[in-house]
């Protein structure tokens, strides 16, 4: 059943490259049903996933008569929805950022500390600016496909939904995840240990570590936590068995 469908797909989707104005309506009411599944449970409400659809059909639309379609429609419809909701965590991402000057009331905020059940408003925008801030280390130091990864992840996405919007094998993906991982966390142990708590925390995870019983670090990762200009490989070789005993502050 699911070949067939695909089918039909495949002949809309020729057709409509060919101009057939009619073919092209058809084509975008099934891709709109399919669409409206697969963002209803990545969206954050309603009016973005109803968003997320329109941008997907308006580049569908754009570039289908441009487009050589080697492999199944599909595969390349949800490429393209792949790549759209990729731009929509990081623009989630971004929007989180409040300045502290942008809030209506900054002398206000003490009050408004006692009250709250949840962390203070301090607290929370110190949050925002530090997964803002996350972000903007994440694309700096990772490779393209290293960034869509770790940002999917970071939106609760499962490995495996991962894997299949990029079109990887999940090994591959694992790969990724743990070098961009490494790479983001050697950046902030070489140039912002104050988000991890400092020099003295870097140590107490040392020292956590050594006692773990878990494999140990070289003589090379140790000078690489210490050194102004460490070789990469080993300073992310150390971040990795380090990074259960760090957190953010």
């Amino acid at each position: 059943m699911q070949d067939d469908r695909r089918d039909v797909l495949n002949r809309l989707a020729q057709e409509a490259r060919q101009g057939d104005g009619e073919t092209l309506e058809v084509l975008l009411m099934e891709c709109r049903s399919r669409l409206q599944r697969y963002f209803s449970t990545r969206a954050r409400n309603r009016d973005d996933c109803e968003d997320l659809v329109q941008e997907v059909l308006l580049r569908v639309s754009s570039a289908l008569p441009k487009t050589e379609l080697n492999a199944p429609f599909d595969h390349w419809l949800y490429r393209i929805a792949s790549n759209c909701l990729i731009t929509y965590y990081s623009r989630a991402y971004r929007q989180r950022e409040t300045a502290f000057t942008q809030l209506s009331d900054p002398d206000s905020i003490t009050d408004l500390q006692q009250d709250s059940f949840e962390a203070s408003l301090l607290e929370r925008v110190a949050d925002e600016q530090a997964q803002a801030m996350l972000v903007r280390i994440v694309k700096e130091v990772c490779s393209d496909v290293e960034r869509r990864v770790i940002l999917m992840h970071a939106q609760r996405e499962s490995p495996e939904s991962i894997a299949q919007m990029l079109q990887m094998k999940p090994a591959t993906l694992r790969t990724h995840l743990m070098r961009g991982r490494a790479k983001v966390l050697a950046y902030l142990i070489q140039h912002r240990a104050d988000l991890l708590g400092g020099s003295e925390a870097i140590q107490t995870a040392v020292a956590a570590l050594e006692r773990s019983g878990d494999a140990p670090l070289t003589e090379a990762e140790r000078r690489a936590l210490q050194e102004t200009t460490p070789k990469q490989t080993d300073l992310r070789r150390a971040a990795l068995k380090l990074a259960k005993y760090l957190r953010l502050e």
